[in-house]
């Protein structure tokens, strides 16, 4: 599967087939029956949060063909601008779809594929605070959004029609959905887990051009290996 060049924005069709990247927010909540990693509470004696990334350090951290002999792996891009009819489900749109987003501090995004399953991995760079923000704002879509949503990538619609917790674990905090959607009467499913390891987030965004994606368990664990 082919991964388009970074900086290239191209139709939400072409997203869509392929893979995302995740979306930005300041809310708070906990989903009960999404995976979490290590409470991030903080702790009265807890030592000072790293320094994040700049881009090149994200860069230095992606995997590479070295690091997943049997996976080919390729360049990928961030996505267009995404709305919601329902702005509670923007930030799970923005994971789900691959959607454009702001106030991060640096961003790398790339490919991997293994037969029919591809998966994007997108990592990126945030403030101690806004680390934190953003998997609060996405679990709380994952509360309010498991019945469906619609939404404009670009100037394409996609509908989401279910959304579902899945066991995820991993980093500091983790969290991860199932999800079903049509665009343009077609229907495809997307496996997407989202971890935060210190200021750095990942999120891993698998689809298979046969049909259900499995979640990409031994991406993750390389890529969290490289993060640490």
């Amino acid at each position: 599967m082919r991964f388009p060049s970074a900086r290239r924005v191209v139709p939400a069709a072409a997203v869509i087939m392929l893979i995302t990247s995740c979306g930005t927010g300041t809310g708070t909540g906990k989903d009960a029956h999404a995976g979490t990693g290590p409470s991030s509470a903080p702790k009265s004696h807890s030592p000072q949060a790293p320094k994040p990334f700049d881009e090149d350090e994200l860069a230095a951290r992606q995997l590479t063909s070295q690091d997943l002999p049997d996976h080919k792996v390729e360049e990928a891009f961030q996505g267009a601008v995404i709305s919601s009819d329902k702005p509670a489900c923007r930030d799970l749109a923005i994971v789900l779809l691959g959607g454009a987003m702001t106030g991060t501090l640096g961003q790398v995004h790339n490919g991997v594929t293994k037969g029919t399953t591809a998966t994007k991995i997108s990592l990126h760079s945030w403030t101690a605070m806004k680390a934190g923000s953003f998997l609060a704002d996405v679990r709380a879509g994952g509360q309010a959004c498991g019945g469906g949503f619609n939404a404009v990538i670009g100037t394409d619609k996609v509908k989401v029609t279910k959304v579902v917790a899945a066991p995820a674990t991993g980093g500091d905090e983790s969290v991860a959905y199932s999800a079903e959607q049509e665009q343009d009467g077609e229907k495809s499913s997307v496996e997407v887990v989202l971890v935060r390891q210190g200021t750095t987030t990942a999120t891993f965004t698998a689809r298979s051009a046969s049909g259900a994606a499995e979640p990409p368990a031994a991406v993750i664990a390389a890529q969290l290996k490289k993060l640490h």
